[in-house]
């Protein structure tokens, strides 16, 4: 019975926290640092006690002071002083060890999805502009602000930046290129609230339990669902978790 009702206690604790920070007035949007510590079951602000965010925020610090260009610094930290390594395509890269920021940050392997997080957990500790872009089952990161009128001729002020690449740049034009046979939804190339971003990863942490524990799946898609409910793949893939759920169970 405990083991039936662990993982929707968990979403329950999940989205409870969520609405508590709203109505509290604390933020209009999650943090990401708050929800990479609920994501792991740690307490609020464990991420204060990890001696490698502590000195990978150091080392950002001393870069700016030195260069005075944040997005060096910050592409510097990611990639050098963290070294965080691409995990690999296919499973690897959507493990949970490759989505969860703090073990990606722990291992220095990841995905798309755990190296945009972390590198949102600094740009929200550093006030960096810095969003998370969606694609067809990828995302990328966009630093700086773009001056709404590129249409007219105007140069883009803005920089992309590839996860899985060490921050190589592609142009958006390459992006739907590459991804032109992938699911578009329409929410492309628009940025990601953090709670669509954590809705996200909440999605892809239950497609890794679709097939050996749906019960788990789905407790995972219904976070999913309260945070982003826009995305359409949630709702597809929590109705085949149900159709997987033994039939016996609630």
């Amino acid at each position: 019975m405990l083991k039936k009702l662990f993982w929707p206690c968990l979403v329950l604790l999940l989205t409870v926290a969520f609405a508590v920070a709203l109505w509290s007035g604390r933020a209009a949007e999650p943090k990401y640092v708050e929800m990479a510590c609920l994501f792991e079951e740690r307490a609020p602000g464990c991420v204060d006690s990890l001696a490698d965010w502590k000195s990978g925020l150091a080392f950002y610090d001393s870069s700016v002071a030195v260069s005075r260009d944040p997005l060096k610094s910050l592409t510097a930290l990611l990639w050098d002083y963290w070294n965080i390594e691409f995990a690999g395509a296919g499973e690897a890269a959507v493990s949970k060890d490759a989505v969860l920021p703090l073990q990606v940050l722990k291992n220095r392997k990841s995905g798309c999805m755990g190296l945009a997080w972390l590198a949102m957990m600094v740009a929200e500790a550093r006030n960096l502009p810095l969003n998370v872009i969606l694609l067809p089952g990828h995302v990328f990161l966009r630093y700086g602000k773009s001056s709404g009128l590129e249409e007219f001729g105007f140069a883009r002020k803005t920089v992309n930046l590839e996860p899985n690449r060490r921050g190589y740049s592609y142009t958006d034009e390459e992006y739907r290129e590459r991804y032109k046979n992938g699911h578009w939804t329409g929410l492309e190339f628009k940025p990601l609230k953090s709670r669509e971003f954590v809705g996200l990863a909440a999605f892809d942490l239950g497609n890794l339990y679709l097939e050996a524990d749906p019960r788990r799946a789905l407790a995972w898609y219904r976070m999913a669902e309260e945070f982003f409910p826009e995305y359409s793949g949630i709702s597809v893939n929590q109705e085949i978790a149900k159709k997987k759920v033994p039939l016996d169970l609630p």
